[in-house]
């Protein structure tokens, strides 16, 4: 298979397969986006609802804490009966600028009032902490609040308000939260753990990176980033969401799923096309191999007969030489034509031969003025015929490495190509020379000329000139184009040259230039 087709036939399947993955993986690298922005603006919006159940529970114990401390006076045992019906309080407290008024040593306390005051001792927390500060503004503004502080196991939680009195006593009442009660009061906020099929995992984070609570069938693995995170807001600020979908629910994106069947499936389609095309080129290469070797094949079998004919012509020439001269004449055609048609079959034989393997070089040593005067000598009688003038002039009679059959064959054409186009012009002139180590070869005839257009095309095969001097004139097509090709086994090229005078082209010279060595003998 011709080795420059098959490239471009690479070529023309790998740049649509290589596009065809290219747009594949940016289109696929554009839906993973799309798909990730939208999971995560599920989980953002599935956080914010959390969210915001959270906060209603805050403000509902805000609410529910701010009539219990509306309910708290100064009498003890009222507030221990308050402390010990409500599950969510740990313990209630008063202060004033000096000191906690309850509880206090200054009167027998329980075990829970206690507690309370060891907590204090152990943690250094100061509960008038608001009405030491030194930002007025805040200590102006504020009348209720929420004051978080670390303890134990995570955080813990007081309620406090200020009420100022006539006398412009300020008094703080404040409420220590139930951890374990608010935590289950959160979770029962939330969405039951077993939810089926639901493809993620939403989980409650503290601020020590502990799970409080998680819900979603998903169990995302260690390494798994989430997909979504929000802090939840004030007095729960140190605590986050998190939020993880599946990948797989992601990978299966029926978008995804489609665009890569239709990659595919277009794939194959330029994958068999480019089959077929292989197989039909392929196809037509070795029918024209076939029909090459069967041109090949037939011209051998002619050459046999061929070289009989002329033998037994020539014998017949030499007989009849003095005797009978409208034989002779008789015997000159036939040895004339034979020998045209004998020049063709050599053409077509080296043209199959440089399309199948090349043309075999042979040099050795002889005289290039001797094989050309031999060329000419079987050209006389036609171009004795045509009228050509034969105009001879040869300076190469020293001994070189030369192809004897490629120098007769690159002259029959060229004296051919002149019986063909330049006939008008009778007038043909042969001249051989040296220089340095190449054999120079020029044949010059005055016919028409050719146009400097088709100066370089008239080299390729089966191109001829078209205009009226040419038109209906028969001829293969190949003996410019061998010429060419048997110049460039030789190691040397063929010329065109410039033959142009006051404006006009006549006529046409080619030089030949070929590697010979001198002294081969």
């Amino acid at each position: 298979m011709n080795r420059k087709f098959t490239i471009i036939l690479v070529i023309m399947v790998i740049i649509p397969i290589g596009l065809l993955s290219w747009m594949g993986f940016t289109s696929m690298k554009t839906e993973k986006d799309r798909t990730k922005q939208q999971v995560q603006y599920i989980g953002k919006q599935k956080l914010e609802l959390v969210q915001d159940n959270i906060t209603l529970l805050f403000k509902e114990i805000e609410s529910d804490l701010n009539k219990t401390l509306n309910l708290v006076s100064s009498n003890i045992d009222e507030i221990r009966i308050i402390q010990r019906n409500q599950s969510l309080i740990k313990q209630i407290f008063i202060e004033n600028e000096e000191d906690l008024i309850y509880p206090s040593d200054n009167y027998i306390i329980s075990e829970r009032e206690e507690a309370f005051l060891i907590r204090i001792k152990e943690t250094d927390i100061s509960f008038n902490f608001l009405l030491n500060s030194e930002n007025e503004v805040v200590k102006e503004s504020i009348n209720k609040d929420w004051h978080t502080w670390f303890m134990g196991d995570g955080l813990n939680f007081i309620y406090w308000e200020k009420e100022e009195f006539s006398n412009k006593e300020v008094v703080i009442k404040g409420i220590e939260l139930n951890r374990s009660a608010l935590l289950s009061g959160i979770i029962n906020s939330l969405p039951v753990t077993n939810e089926k099929n639901s493809f993620f995992r939403i989980s409650l984070i503290d601020v020590n990176g502990n799970i409080i609570y998680q819900w979603g069938s998903f169990s995302p693995p260690l390494n798994l980033s989430a997909d979504s995170t929000m802090s939840l807001e004030y007095p729960l600020s140190s605590w986050h969401l998190e939020y993880y979908l599946d990948p797989a629910s992601v990978e299966n994106n029926g978008n995804s799923l489609n665009l890569i069947v239709s990659l595919v499936a277009l794939f194959f389609v330029i994958l068999t096309l480019s089959i077929y095309l292989y197989r039909e080129s392929t196809r037509e290469m070795r029918e024209a191999s076939q029909k090459v070797s069967f041109v090949n094949q037939v011209s051998h079998e002619l050459k046999t007969p061929l070289t009989n004919i002329r033998m037994y012509a020539e014998l017949l020439e030499k007989k009849f030489a003095t005797e009978d001269k409208k034989t002779k004449k008789h015997l000159d055609i036939i040895i004339s034509e034979s020998g045209r048609l004998g020049r063709l079959i050599n053409n077509v034989l080296s043209f199959a031969r440089e399309q199948k393997n090349g043309i075999t070089f042979n040099p050795g040593p002889a005289v290039p003025d001797d094989i050309i005067q031999h060329t000419l000598d079987s050209f006389s009688y036609s171009l004795k015929t045509k009228g050509i003038k034969l105009s001879v002039k040869l300076n190469a009679s020293s001994t070189v490495l030369i192809d004897a059959d490629i120098l007769e064959q690159i002259l029959s054409n060229l004296i051919s190509n002149v019986e063909k186009y330049a006939v008008d012009g009778k007038w043909i002139k042969v001249e051989s020379s040296y220089m340095d180590e190449a054999f120079i070869l020029t044949v010059s005839d005055r016919g028409p000329g050719i146009p400097d257009d088709f100066r370089e095309r008239i080299f390729e095969p089966f191109f001829r000139v078209s205009n009226k001097l040419t038109d209906g004139v028969s001829g293969t097509g190949i003996g410019l184009s061998l010429v060419r090709i048997l110049s460039k086994t030789h190691g040397g090229k063929v010329f065109l040259l410039s033959n142009n005078h006051s404006g006009k082209n006549e006529g046409a010279v080619f030089q030949v230039k070929l590697k010979t060595p001198l002294g081969g003998a």
